[in-house]
């Protein structure tokens, strides 16, 4: 026992930070959509909220990561912790709009640099054979964050308001900046990279990379390909389910607990089974079926129909996010992660800036319906070539190894 705890106590604590900071932004994320929404009574003001993440990351993208791999995670981590405290704090003191998504954009920035080091990081803190396991845990976490942070920010707004919610958040990132301090410092070199100080010269090291290394391409950009199209679909949800299902907001929220329900009892059983389960497996098989929810539930006419489609939507999603995670951390590089995750986020963050335009747009002239069909058959389809590309694949070599 004594053993197992020494080689999980500083995973431990990271997996700690980085739960409490998730519960913080969903606590914050709710009271924010209601602040903004009681302040501007304007649905375009609450959109504008979900645009600003990705903006922040099309500009970050192709020089946080060059900053990253050159400098101490850990010191990162903790120090986007802190601004992101500070800044936090500031949102109640604002009454114009532009600034309160100022101090927002600002953020975002900040949390470009957290994201890409806290995963370079975990690579560097957590042995490969042990990495399935954690972003098994990890899932778990973020799982409950979803179904946790709501519920807390409901509880602060009704009995408190939303300032309170909103430093409630402040106060989770100074919490795990705090858990962050107790972390030891690693570093990856960058070895023969030393002399390459420029942002071009990084640009080239991502892309000889990725021309080296094909098949990781083609696995990123069809996975990638379903999340977005996935987080396009989940724009037009709540029209979709009260204009063509015909359910109420009490409906859709509980659709969305189901969903929840169904990506926890995944993670679960990933946890206990990560020994046995296989990483092509995991993407592959993972995507088909959860594209198969999105299907149900963009030919449902009724709450059951839609609810099947998203228990197993949920219960999937956890295995396919799990396995791409891990097979994105065994695949780059750490002393390469933060350049290579950074400039490959500049293309999910267009596309999917792109997509949800596009989704709002042409739901307005060709009709809800026909977009939410259009999408989900095309992330069926977009996941059947991922399937081939990384189960069949693995078959085949697999195959070919046993007949030599």
């Amino acid at each position: 026992m004594s053993v197992k705890w020494a080689e999980w106590k500083a995973p431990g604590i990271l997996l700690g930070a980085v739960g409490i900071s998730y519960v913080g932004e969903f606590v914050y994320l709710v009271a924010l959509n209601l602040l903004i929404y009681a302040k501007t009574n304007s649905v375009a003001a609450v959109a504008g909220l979900w645009l600003i993440g990705p903006i922040a990351g099309i500009l970050t993208g192709p020089w946080a990561g060059s900053v990253l791999d050159r400098v101490n995670k850990k010191m990162v981590m903790i120090g986007a912790d802190l601004i992101r405290a500070l800044l936090v704090v500031l949102i109640p003191f604002l009454s114009d709009l532009w600034l309160i998504y100022s101090i927002l954009f600002l953020i975002s920035l900040s949390s470009s640099f957290f994201n890409p080091a806290s995963g370079a990081y975990t690579v560097l803190l957590v042995p490969r054979e042990r990495l399935l396991r954690y972003n098994s845990i990890s899932s778990i976490l973020i799982t409950g964050s979803l179904v946790i942070g709501p519920a807390i920010a409901g509880f602060l707004v009704s009995h408190w308001s939303y300032n309170t919610a909103i430093w409630a958040n402040a106060a989770s990132f100074l919490l795990s900046a705090a858990l962050l301090s107790f972390l030891p410092s690693l570093h990856a070199p960058l070895h023969r990279e030393k002399e390459e100080k420029s942002i071009r010269q990084d640009w080239k090291m991502v892309w000889s990379f990725l021309q080296a290394n094909r098949h990781f391409l083609i696995v990123f950009l069809l996975f990638q390909g379903t999340v977005i199209l996935g987080m396009a679909l989940d724009s037009q949800e709540v029209v979709f389910t009260q204009k063509i299902i015909g359910l109420t907001e009490r409906d859709f929220s509980l659709l969305m607990s189901i969903t929840g329900a169904g990506y926890l009892s995944g993670s679960l059983l990933m946890a206990g089974l990560a020994k046995r389960l296989k990483i092509p497996h995991l993407i592959g098989y993972g995507s088909f079926l959860f594209s198969i929810g999105y299907v149900i539930y963009a030919f449902a006419s009724s709450f059951a129909a839609a609810a099947i489609g998203f228990i197993i939507l949920g219960f999937f999603s956890a295995f396919s996010n799990t396995g791409f995670q891990t097979f994105f951390q065994q695949s780059v590089p750490a002393e390469r992660m933060g350049r290579i995750a950074s400039t490959l986020g500049v293309v999910k963050s267009i596309g999917l800036i792109l997509l949800t335009v596009l989704a709002g747009v042409v739901s307005e002239t060709l009709g809800i319906k026909m977009v939410v069909v259009s999408i989900s058959l095309g992330i069926s389809g977009i996941a059947f070539v991922l399937l081939m590309a990384t189960c069949w694949r693995r078959e085949k070599v697999v195959a070919a190894q046993e007949g030599v």
